[in-house]
């Protein structure tokens, strides 16, 4: 029954913030995943997002502390990625395609709700 009712404005931001974040996140980890198969270039990102996943977690938010978390993982699974290739690889691509799908469902529901509000 509370489906015919429009949602919340904050509700409804927070919905669309966290799809185009989530639908980025994924596109780019997809990305990371290709180029971490070139030789020198992959180093030089694991290395990259391992600091940036560091500093990171010293954030003060909750969003930059999981930013954070995610961006170190992905570093620890490209620098993985020269000891056991096909799980780095097949995680790294796993990680992208969930991001990608929870950010394009929740892109859905934010335009969903976005038509009730209109």
């Amino acid at each position: 029954m509370s489906d015919n009712y429009p949602m919340e404005q904050k509700d409804l931001s927070d919905k669309g913030t966290k799809g185009i974040m989530a639908a980025g996140a994924g596109v780019g980890l997809i990305g990371i995943n290709a180029l971490l198969g070139v030789p020198i270039l992959g180093v030089v990102l694991s290395a990259g997002l391992v600091g940036l996943g560091a500093l990171g977690l010293f954030g003060k938010t909750k969003t930059d502390k999981v930013s954070g978390t995610l961006l170190g993982v992905a570093g620890v699974l490209g620098a993985l990625r020269f000891i056991a290739p096909g799980l780095s690889s097949s995680l790294l691509g796993l990680g992208g395609i969930g991001l990608l799908v929870y950010g394009i469902a929740n892109l859905g529901g934010f335009f969903a709700n976005l038509k009730k509000k209109g």
